[in-house]
């Protein structure tokens, strides 16, 4: 993996929602609604089908 722009930020991204579903594991965020659950796993997911996504000619040449 090269060290990118856009590897770095899905790396800070999936990081900070994981550090926040820990942090609302352990009880140190309370009362955090549904939707914004609802919207960190969308965010994650997406971010998760980029990276395994079958990638086309043009992509596999630049080595990225």
């Amino acid at each position: 993996m090269s060290w990118t722009f856009r590897n770095l930020l899905a790396m800070f991204v999936q990081s900070s929602i994981m550090a926040f579903w820990g942090l609302q594991g352990v009880g140190i965020l309370h009362s955090v609604p549904p939707e914004v659950n609802g919207a960190l796993i969308s965010a994650f997911t997406l971010v998760i089908q980029f990276y395994f996504r079958k990638r086309g000619p043009e992509e596999e040449q630049k080595g990225d």
